[in-house]
């Protein structure tokens, strides 16, 4: 199982203990571009999916987060587990 296999695992078990860098790197492995919107917002698009938002002070991350992460996975035909 590779680190992106074992980091989606633990998106979808609901896992409270994720770091801002790991979700940027996932989302970044996933095709999603980095849009600038603040000092400590980071916003990431991909056509016709959702977009997600990171507050880049909060670590480990909010919960609303691991929920939008899911279903951006869910979307791009990840199967919860």
């Amino acid at each position: 199982m590779s680190k992106y296999d074992k980091l989606i695992q633990k998106i979808f078990d609901g896992n409270p203990n994720l770091t801002p860098e790991e979700i940027i790197n996932l989302l970044k492995k996933l095709g999603f571009k980095a849009a600038a919107t603040g000092s400590s917002h980071l916003t990431f698009r991909k056509p016709e999916c959702l977009s997600v938002t990171l507050v880049l002070t909060q670590n480990p991350v909010k919960s609303y987060i691991i929920t939008k992460l899911q279903e951006v996975l869910i979307n791009e035909g990840y199967k919860i587990e």
